[in-house]
């Protein structure tokens, strides 16, 4: 292999490896998490009355937040027993909105046989949260 002469300068040539530059724009999951996190922020203050009071609207929070994602966790559980289009643009989303509760289970909880029994758990668990807050609280 023959190496460069010692005038080259590469000073001219394009970089080989293009560089990226990090956007600091939110992708769709970002945008998905954010949008519900702000409609359980809504559905909390209006369920008060829209009275400042925070530990109402922490806890409505919480319960809102965790009804939308008990939801979600049903119905893919549910839509997991049909055939459909894994491009569905409705199943993306719930994907997106329910992969970060439930990934983390499938880790820890095996399969047993056939079933993947982690969106109950994850169900059991988002429901459990909300009761014990309000017991506690």
């Amino acid at each position: 292999m023959v190496g460069r002469p010692w005038w080259y300068d590469d000073y001219w040539e394009k970089d080989k490896r293009a560089t990226r530059k990090r956007s600091w724009i939110p992708g769709r999951k970002a945008w998905i998490w954010i949008a519900i996190v702000a409609l359980s922020l809504l559905l909390a203050v209006s369920s008060t009355g829209f009275r400042p009071v925070i530990t109402l609207w922490i806890i409505g929070f919480i319960s809102h937040f965790c009804r939308i994602l008990l939801f979600a966790v049903i119905i893919r559980a549910v839509l997991s027993w049909f055939t459909i289009n894994h491009t569905n643009i409705m199943l993306v989303l719930l994907n997106d909105i329910t992969d970060p509760i439930l990934y983390p289970l499938r880790r820890v909880i095996p399969m047993v046989g056939m079933f993947d029994i982690s969106p109950i758990v994850a169900a059991f668990i988002l429901y459990l949260i909300p009761l014990v807050l309000n017991i506690l609280i």
